[in-house]
Formats: structure tokens, sequence, C-alpha cells
């Protein structure tokens, strides 16, 4: 039988109780309680179980009301919806727009920013909170892809066209941390064609690289110490700054071709520039990754397998894609430019040339010499590389650098 207005309006909890239930029909019933509250509660069954959903207390909410409510939800099981669920979407849809752009983004960066060095963390950062402060205080729920142009329109009337890129990617994983815990059903930086909004970057005349010790220890800390990304890309750029190999070479690099017990890596005329077969003397450091890296990716033959195919290697972007995202844009370090890296130091340390430009794979000698002699300058390549890979490890970790003695050992 249906509750009437005074029904409602007098009905008390016996004094021998803590709670009194009173039903209206159809599911709705005012619950009383011992100190006086009244509470209107709807039950419903949905997929085979019974459920409660709370519709508010009288007398804020009054009798016609709360059949209001009641009829509402039940609406919403006629179509196969259960209302507690949509009630709870609603109200983090409400709580996801009251959050600002930038405290969702700032929750991403406090998540992140155990896996990356302080220099870095600080940097991204800045980034947040400077470079895309005209999207700071947004909705993040509200912003879409026409707020992100003008932000990308603003960094480059601002002078930092090479910059955009980097935000934007970092705009991207901000949105992917978002989606994750929906704040936002959108990600308006995925798929943003940068280049068709902005001007075209001048053409990069040479390779960008870092040749001073303290730049580059910071670099060599972001790579070593950063996780972010895929496995096989966050091992392949830890790599290659200790083989003085080509993005390319590193991409393609086979388990067939490594010889753990001399520690040499042996790469076939095929798979080089030169079309020379070319000897790679293995840091300890290095062997020892390889083998950790072997462990995860030793079902293929490649050492960095696709992860779309075992069969095929890790895509040509990949390195420069993480570099970026790292925070090192174009014009200040790219992949290939590790081996100017390596290239402009060891001869500053002191290393013959040829020794140099022989690990370099480049041409030195006769054509001669060059056909006969495939492990020429083995032994002191072999110092030099050990010697390599321990002066990175020394800049990394901020020790006092000494020079690594190149003649001494030519």
């Amino acid at each position: 039988m249906s509750l009437t207005a005074l029904e409602v309006k007098r009905a008390t909890c016996p004094p021998n109780q803590k709670i009194s239930k009173k039903s209206d029909g159809n599911g709705l019933f005012l619950l009383t309680k011992s100190n006086g509250s009244k509470l209107w509660r709807f039950r419903f069954r949905f997929t085979g179980s019974y459920q409660e959903l709370a519709l508010g207390q009288y007398p804020t909410i009054p009798l016609i009301e709360a059949r209001n409510l009641a009829a509402q939800a039940r609406t919403l099981l006629i179509q196969g919806i259960n209302p507690a669920e949509e009630r709870r979407i609603r109200k983090h849809k409400s709580n996801a727009k009251a959050r600002s752009f930038k405290e969702v983004a700032l929750a991403w960066w406090q998540l992140q920013r155990a896996s990356w060095s302080d220099d870095h963390a600080k940097k991204v950062k800045g980034w947040i909170e400077a470079d895309m402060k005209h999207i700071s205080r947004l909705p993040i729920g509200e912003i879409d892809q026409g707020h992100i142009v003008e932000l990308m329109q603003s960094i480059e009337l601002e002078g930092y066209r090479r910059k955009a890129p980097v935000i934007l990617a970092v705009i991207n994983r901000i949105f992917g941390y978002a989606l994750a815990h929906r704040y936002t059903r959108l990600n308006p930086a995925q798929g943003l064609p940068l280049n068709d909004i902005l001007k075209p970057m001048p053409k990069v005349q040479h390779r960008a690289a870092i040749t001073k010790p303290a730049p580059l220890g910071q670099l060599i800390r972001d790579i070593d110490y950063t996780d972010s990304g895929s496995f096989c890309t966050v091992e392949a750029l830890k790599l290659i700054p200790r083989l003085f190999l080509r993005p390319k070479e590193i991409r393609c690099l086979k388990w067939a071709n490594i010889d753990f017990n001399q520690k040499l890596l042996v790469i076939p005329a095929e798979d080089m520039k030169r079309g020379r077969e070319h000897l790679v003397p293995l840091a300890a450091q290095v062997v020892e990754q390889l083998l950790a890296v072997k462990e995860v990716t030793g079902y293929s033959p490649y050492v960095f397998p696709s992860q779309r195919s075992s069969d095929k290697p890790i895509s040509k972007n990949v390195m420069t894609s993480r570099l970026r995202g790292l925070g090192y844009s174009a014009d200040v370090m790219s992949a290939h430019g590790f081996r100017s890296t390596a290239s402009t130091m060891l001869h500053e340390q002191g290393w013959e040339h040829d020794v140099i430009e022989t690990q370099l794979a480049h041409l030195t000698g006769t054509s001669t010499s060059r056909a006969y002699n495939r492990a020429i300058h083995l032994g002191v390549r072999t110092r030099m590389m050990q010697a390599w890979a321990d002066h990175l490890d020394a800049l990394r970790d901020g020790a006092d650098v000494v020079a690594i003695g190149g003649r001494r050992h030519a």
C-alpha cells in the first residue's frame, strides 16, 4: 500500500528498534532511524542480484520527489542500465570536470617522477607550469583539440618552435593518464598533425650531438635511469652510446652475431652501411646488459624485436622518439649523434684517429689492408671501448672524471 505525505511526516522508529522500514511500493521505501532521520531507498534487481539506491533524505526530498527519482531509476532498468552505476558515472564526470588540466598534469608528474632524474623531473614540471599555462586552468574534460592547437601556436609565436613536439608528447601522456582515470573521454593531443599546424622547422644541416662532459653525463643519466617507454626502446637507447653503431645497426642486431665468450660483436657485411664485416669489442658493462636483455628477448633472432612480430626488429624511429620524450630536441641530440659524441671526445682524449675511425666503420688504410685485415687495431679498440664505457659511467654518476689516456694505450 502506498504511503501518504502525512504518514511520511509522522513516521517514527519504535523505541525498541534502531531502524524501521515503510514501503511505498514498486521498490521505494522509507527508512526511519532511531535518531529521527528519514532516508529514501529504492530496492531493485539487476543481473540476478538485489541492490539498493539511496535517493536522499526527508524532508529535503519529499514523497513526490522520491517517487519521481524511483521512476527514473526504473526507466534505466528497462533500458538495461544499472541506476546505481549510472549515478556513479555521473558523479565521476562531475568531479572530473572540476579538475583542472594543471591538477591532473601534476598528479601524472608526481606518479612519474620516481623514474626520472631530478633534473629531468624539474624540466618536465617547468613545462607543465610555464609552457602549458594557456590550458592550465581549464577543466580537463572540456579541453578539445582547438585548445591544443592554440597552445602549440603560442609556443611557436614565443620563438620555441622546436620545443612544440616535445611539449605535445608530454601533453599526450598526461591525457593518457586522464583517460585511464576517467577524468576525460577524449585525448585531444593524440594524432594532432603538428606539421600541418605550425610552420616547417628549418632543416637540420648536421646530426646534433652533445660533446661536453657535463651535458653528456646528464644525458646518460636520463637514458639509464628513466624507464618510460617499451623495454626494447629503453635498452636500445642505453646501448647505442656505448657501441658507436648507427641506429639501424643497433635496431637490427641479432643474437647470432654476438660472441659472449670473446666479448665481441660480429656484424656481417650485408648489415653494414659500407658493406664490410665489422667487429665491435664489447665492454664488460655492455656484455652484462646484453645478457640481461637476452633473458627477455632471447625468443627472437633480434636483440630488440618488434612488439608486433618477433621476426622483425623495432621500428626505425623509436630511439629518436625516446630522446624527444626525454626532452632532447632535434637540435640538441640525435640517435645518430652518439657517433659524433664518441669521435669528438675520444679524439680530445688522445686516442689515435685511425683507431677511432676503424671503430666507427669508416674507411681507413688501403683497400688491400681493409680486405685482408678485418681485425685491424682490434687490441687497441678493445681497450678503447672499455675505457669509453667506464668514462660514460663516471660521467653519469657524477664522479671526478680524468682523461682516459688514449695515447698511453695506443
